[in-house]
């Protein structure tokens, strides 16, 4: 029994740093992120609103990968991607989107 005081004493604050992430305002869109290309892709996608990073989704020739980010007012999702390695910014810009629910977004 003595040695458990002292466990909780150190773990006590650490709990306290633990919780979940806050609900989103506006809700969560689910939509779908589709390869248009004749090759595989790498890409990295930012949710704006939740301003949350999303790196290296892979997504082979003609396959899909569902996405849940955060809505905004209208209920749609604030995104910006760019392929993975693409080179300088000039010729891999970050494109920016919104995209509904259950909407499918084709990179090319």
């Amino acid at each position: 029994m003595k040695s458990t005081k002292p466990l909780l004493f150190l773990l006590g604050p650490l709990m306290l740093g633990c919780t979940a992430s806050p609900t989103p305002e506006y809700g969560l869109v689910d939509w779908h992120l589709n390869n248009g290309s004749n090759s595989d892709l790498t890409l990295t996608v930012y949710d704006k609103i939740c301003k949350r990073s999303f790196f290296r989704i892979r997504l082979s020739k003609t396959s899909q990968s569902s996405m849940t980010t955060c809505g905004n007012s209208e209920g749609e999702a604030e995104i910006r991607y760019r392929r993975v390695g693409g080179g300088n910014v000039a010729h891999n810009p970050w494109l920016n989107t919104r995209v509904s629910q259950n909407q499918s977004l084709v990179v090319r």
